[in-house]
């Protein structure tokens, strides 16, 4: 039994020094990636390509309106409000405050300032497709 301890934390002590990142950091990190590189990216460059790349093809934007009733948009809708030449902000920061997964499924929080004065949060859920983590539907508020 002491001679498994001992083997089990000298795999743990060489792991960390050759960078080996157990699984479920190294998903983390891929969703982390995805939404970043892709996702945040596309609003802040305003590429709706990099949009469409990590959504399926069937994603939803959820949202309440401000007469409290549900606005429920495509991405052929949405794509079609978004102006490249005319972006609704000056900068758009992020903080990337949750990601949960488990599996194939995930959600991610992230809160958007826009131009350092409005908060938006937008959450985004997210199933593995194909060794890819895509969107499947963002509920913005």
């Amino acid at each position: 039994m002491k001679h498994i301890f001992i083997l089990f934390l000298l795999t743990v002590i060489f792991s960390n020094l050759f960078g080996y990142q157990p699984t479920a950091d190294g998903e983390e990190e891929a969703i982390r990636k995805a939404v970043i590189h892709l996702y945040v990216k596309g609003l802040q460059t305003r590429d709706f390509s990099l949009i469409r790349e990590i959504c399926i093809d069937e994603a939803r934007l959820y949202g309440v309106r401000n007469d409290s009733n549900i606005n429920i948009n495509t991405l052929d809708k949405w794509e079609k409000r978004f102006d490249p030449n005319n972006p609704p902000f000056k900068s758009l920061d992020y903080k990337i405050k949750k990601i949960d997964w488990e599996g194939n499924a995930a959600q991610v929080k992230i809160l958007f300032t826009i131009d350092e004065k409005r908060e938006v949060h937008d959450f985004l859920n997210l199933l593995k497709v194909k060794g890819k983590w895509r969107i499947i539907n963002i509920i913005d508020n």
